[in-house]
């Protein structure tokens, strides 16, 4: 290996421990060019957005009939920064609108006016500094609605037509067009030579068009009597166009520029709806809801989802209430017709190649960078993706002891089947013996590995790319219990101060990714690491709650808030059909009890740091002023994360540059804010 050091002096390292260099590394006590890519990282990018809406009503004459209409438009401008691309060492991926293209690797000849070597070829890693990086996302939106509303024969209805049009245009610059680049090799070209190419650049445009036409209606009656009052209906319909047209840039699409992926869809269907619901107020203190709704969607056979609900009123301070509901939801466009996304992934562990450790390669031809792979993935549509469907109920007790305090305890249990989800990489790997279509492999013999005697193993060649489309899901429980409470005192000359309390446990959480699979409680775990036989779900936290109080008087008002999430075990419980005798953490320092030994121990400090093996739970606290003394306007301010509290961290986050969860936490840290509204 030789260094280029022609770079200017600035940018001059020489190879040390220091520098986080691991003691085997090749540019310890080596003078070597550093670029300084950090210099691009921000925390959040400049933006502008503008948003416009405006609504209008008109009486018709004396018929009773209102005639509306709301126009809105909406546009945001974001720019990203980013490092100049760069070619490496390794093979990269290319994609085709329908696939995968010929990877490219650069590779120069004996010869080559950069290769220093007189007898063999030589690899290059080059970043492209005269190209720009970074990014632009434009975002616009314009939503109509126009339609009419009375009274009349006994009857309030309102029918109104949407026009929803959303489009986005994303550019990514300075990235390297594919017949220029491999002129480097296939023409001995300079890299300076090459990079002063004006046609290597181009700054790739894709464009993506969403649109909703719809026309809806519905009115509602009452008629008849019971002891508690008349009978109440409400009927409507629904009729919608859904379109989506996803654009990749044409030279994407084409195969001919480096390193990029191409997301691409065009199509469209009509969705037919109608429902209808009574209320029954059987008795002064007891009623009861009854609904029930009819959707059509093409190639699914029609569906029909009901609820109940009813709402007992004992005394005057405590009341029962119930509900029973089912629920669907149809596949998206995206998911079901042909089309889809590409990506690429990084960091993937290659079991066939890499030891359980994610670290040690496997004798026989495996490589370190099969414990950390960079690899192209496809999802994409599945046509025979089924409805999700839901089965709900709820029980909630209402109690209301006096005039200023109320409390609501709502104990929920949800059962949803078939649920669409994104298969995982990490999915694909596990079950690669089960489903070897779902893994793409190096066929060439010279990748495979080898025995003990030098045969080659069948099916373990470099690992290339994995499909991970759209699926059902077996099902998911959830319950637990949502508790609110709020509290109101009257301070006399002081003012007055309301207090509200909203909190959610989860007591049950559970997920069965194929039909047979043993389910087990993962609530307030990482579900893919409490039970290692999961792929996926979402975080869910035992607790969270947020406590707020408004101190108001006269135009004062100061309002603060306390927000809580619970933590997050990091430990091992099971793998499907197997619990194991004693809990393990997946992180840290491999030990002798662990149940499974492939504890992931490229953080091996992380139970010293971390004795508990969590995500440790988060607390921060906002305050705000509110001023409402000038005659029209309302002046706001208020501070989130008032002590400035980090996000906890987290070792399984997929950003290396995040280190917290983004479902749970976010990276703002104390932030203000200001506004004025004036109304006339």
């Amino acid at each position: 290996m030789r260094f280029d050091t022609s770079c200017p002096t600035s940018q001059q390292l020489v190879g040390s421990t220091a520098l986080g260099l691991l003691p085997t590394s090749v540019y310890l006590g080596r003078t070597f060019c550093n670029y300084d890519a950090d210099q691009f990282l921000e925390a959040q990018g400049w933006g502008r957005d503008i948003n416009v809406i405006s609504h209008g009503e008109i009486k018709l004459g004396g018929t009773g009939v209102v005639g509306f209409a709301d126009v809105a438009y909406s546009r945001s401008d974001r720019k990203y920064t980013g490092a100049p691309i760069t070619i490496s060492t390794t093979s990269v991926t290319n994609f085709t609108n329908s696939g995968v293209t010929t990877p490219y690797q650069t590779i120069l000849p004996i010869g080559h006016p950069d290769n220093p070597f007189t007898d063999a070829r030589a690899s290059v890693q080059y970043r492209f500094e005269n190209l720009r990086g970074g990014s632009r996302s434009v975002n616009e939106g314009v939503r109509a609605v126009a339609g009419f509303r009375g009274s009349n024969f006994g009857w309030d209805w309102e029918t109104a037509g949407l026009w929803n049009r959303a489009e986005r245009d994303d550019t990514t610059y300075g990235r390297l067009y594919l017949p220029v680049l491999r002129t480097l090799m296939t023409q001995n070209r300079s890299l300076a030579s090459l990079a002063a190419d004006p046609n290597l650049g181009h700054d790739v445009v894709a464009n993506n068009k969403s649109q909703i036409s719809q026309w809806d209606a519905k009115a509602t009656t009452e008629f008849g009597q019971l002891p508690g009052g008349k009978i109440g209906v409400a009927i409507g319909g629904e009729l919608r166009r859904e379109t989506i047209n996803l654009n990749p840039d044409p030279l994407v699409a084409s195969g001919q520029i480096y390193g990029l992926a191409n997301t691409i869809l065009d199509s469209g269907r009509t969705v037919k709806s109608a429902f209808v619901e009574f209320r029954t107020p059987v008795l002064k203190n007891l009623e009861f809801d009854f609904a029930g709704r009819v959707d059509k969607y093409p190639s699914i056979k029609t569906n029909f989802v009901p609820k109940v609900g009813g709402k007992w009123t004992i005394s005057d301070t405590f009341a029962v209430r119930g509900t029973y509901a089912e629920g669907f939801r149809a596949p998206s466009l995206s998911q079901v017709v042909a089309g889809g996304a590409q990506y690429f992934l990084s960091g993937v562990w290659d079991p066939k190649r890499c030891g359980p450790d994610h670290n040690t390669p496997l004798p026989g031809g495996g490589t370190t960078q099969d414990c950390s792979r960079s690899i192209a993935g496809t999802g994409g549509f599945n046509p025979d993706l089924k409805p999700e469907e839901s089965k709900s109920y709820n029980i909630g007790l209402i109690f209301s002891p006096t005039s200023y305090f109320d409390m609501t305890l709502d104990f929920f249990h949800i059962k949803r089947t078939n649920e669409i989800i994104l298969g995982s990489s990490d999915q694909a790997l596990k079950d690669e013996d089960r489903f070897p279509q779902n893994v793409s492999r190096d066929t060439n013999t010279a990748s495979l590995l080898v025995d003990a005697s030098g045969r080659p193993i069948p099916g373990t060649g470099s690992l290339l790319m994995v499909a991970t489309p759209w699926r059902n899901q077996g099902k998911t429980e959830l319950g637990g219990v949502d508790i609110e409470g709020r509290l109101r005192n009257k301070l006399g000359e002081w003012g007055s101060l309301s207090t509200t309390l909203r909190s959610t446990y989860v007591q049950t959480y559970k997920i069965q990714q194929n039909d047979g699979d043993a389910m087990h409680n993962v609530a307030g775990t990482a579900p893919g690491l409490s039970d290692w036989a999961l792929s996926s779900g979402t975080v869910m936290p035992r607790w969270k709650s947020t406590l707020s109080s408004t101190w108001t008087r006269g135009d004062h008002a100061v309002n603060a808030g306390i927000n809580y999430t619970g933590p997050i075990s990091l430990l091992r419980r099971y793998d499907g059909d197997t619990t194991y005798p004693q809990p393990f953490c997946h992180y840290g320092k491999a030990q002798p009890t662990d149940a499974a030994k492939d504890r992931d121990t490229s953080n091996p400090l992380y139970e010293v740091f971390y004795p508990k093996c969590s995500i440790k739970e988060w607390v921060t606290v906002n305050l705000g002023y509110t001023y409402t003394g000038f005659k029209h306007w309302i002046l706001n301010a208020n501070v989130q994360n008032l002590f400035d509290t980090k996000a906890p961290y987290d070792p399984t986050s997929s950003s290396v540059t995040a280190g917290f969860n983004e479902d749970l936490h976010n990276p703002y840290g104390r932030y203000f804010n200001f506004s004025a509204r004036y109304t006339f």
